[in-house]
């Protein structure tokens, strides 16, 4: 039996809306964060705490989220042409923000990183062994899209370079390669039952500790993915005093499964 109660939450967590805000009472500032689903957990938690810091300091302001996939925030974000900070789960679309100058090449900052992980149900009801077994075997995987995921982009550069390549292009086609939006979607279609196993990172068995075990896999394991945090090129007033904030609160990521540099 699937893990159902948490893993529908996550699901409706995916089907609303990206953009959502947390107002205290006669906020008046608005600040913009882009972030990767992946860490909104403990983003949550420091724009709460932000909010009441700012309150001691007279200041009001409320923050909404923009959440998705690594990439597709980063085109939210170009696309609007303003935010007040940028978290991604791998450098790969951080660095393209910076080269393109959407993002501000000083405040680039790697706080921590997470590992990509081969994830199955608690209990590991199918017995899979390892990415190659579960590849062999012919079940269904889900892994993020490497367009704007980054997760996908990190399991892409590790199956070419594990000559897996050719297999795994034949398995997309035949539907057992599924890919999805993002490194979130992946763990919920394990939760869903909709998937044997997922491609995404290791995070996922913290925040889902009774749904989730990860397989060890070394091709896998090894790959670490920083976290990055950095605020537009074109921001707001309070822009630069919020990313202060996070990163002088770095330990809540610890808290929820980011790993310290």
């Amino acid at each position: 039996m699937h893990w159902r109660a948490p893993a529908l939450l996550l699901l409706l967590a995916l089907l609303v809306a990206v953009g959502y805000t947390l107002t205290p009472r006669g906020g008046v500032e608005r600040l913009v964060i882009y972030a990767d689903r992946t860490l909104q957990a403990p983003l949550e938690e420091l724009a709460s705490g932000y909010i009441e810091y700012m309150r001691r300091e007279g200041v009001n302001v409320n923050i909404t989220f923009v959440l998705g996939s690594s990439g597709y925030v980063l085109s939210q974000l170009k696309l609007h042409g303003f935010g007040d900070l940028y978290v991604s789960d791998d450098r790969h679309f951080a660095l393209i923000g910076v080269r393109e100058g959407i993002l501000d090449n000083e405040s680039y900052k790697e706080i921590g990183y997470i590992r990509l992980a081969l994830l199955v149900e608690k209990g590991n009801p199918l017995g899979v062994k390892s990415l190659r077994d579960a590849l062999d075997r012919g079940l269904v995987i889900a892994v993020g899209n490497p367009e704007h995921v980054s997760a996908g982009v990190l399991a892409d550069r590790v199956f070419r370079e594990a000559g897996l390549s050719s297999l795994v292009q034949r398995l997309i086609r035949e539907g057992k390669i599924v890919y999805v939006d993002s490194a979130a979607q992946a763990a919920s279609r394990v939760l869903m039952g909709t998937a044997d196993a997922a491609i995404t990172f290791n995070i996922y068995t913290r925040l889902y500790p009774d749904g989730l075990e990860e397989v060890h896999d070394p091709l896998l394991a090894s790959v670490r993915a920083p976290v990055v945090v950095a605020v537009p090129a074109s921001h707001g007033e309070y822009s630069w005093s919020l990313y202060s904030y996070v990163l002088e609160h770095v330990d809540v990521f610890y808290k929820y499964g980011v790993e310290p540099p």
